[in-house]
């Protein structure tokens, strides 16, 4: 079910965030009822601004599949041997780092496209160009 928010743009909430406005303020600045709608809209904003993949809302009663009907992404799977190189997991999805210095991650590139877990912990840091995400028992 589609939910339209009284004619705002979408873009205009992604433009707000980035300029460094709280949802919550977000929320009173435009009169949104509850931080979830904020959230929607400013997903639809990513999604129209080709900065995440359009994501349907519907899913329909057949499908099998998170990615039914769609290209499945390049899985490289290591064997226990150290001179090999790490599991390189190719995706089709780009990030942009926004004004704020933020970048989106969200479930369906990290649980199902990359095999995370709810719950899982990560280190992160930089190796030349790559950002690498390695996940750990716990942090400290």
């Amino acid at each position: 079910m589609q939910v339209e928010y009284k004619n705002i743009d979408p873009k205009l909430i992604v433009n707000e965030i980035r300029n460094g406005r709280s949802l919550e303020s977000v929320q009173k600045v435009f009169g949104i009822k509850f931080k979830s709608e904020v959230q929607d809209l400013y997903l639809r904003g990513l999604m129209e601004l080709g900065e995440i993949p359009k994501v349907a809302f519907n899913r329909p009663d057949s499908a099998k599949s998170p990615l039914a009907g769609q290209e499945r992404p390049i899985v490289r799977r290591r064997e226990r041997n150290t001179t090999q190189p790490p599991m390189i997991i190719q995706t089709s999805n780009f990030r942009t780092i926004g004004q704020s210095g933020s970048i989106t991650l969200n479930k369906a590139l990290l649980i199902e496209q990359l095999g995370f877990q709810v719950g899982d912990f990560f280190e992160i840091f930089r190796e030349d160009e790559r950002v690498v995400l390695k996940k750990v028992a716990a942090p400290g």
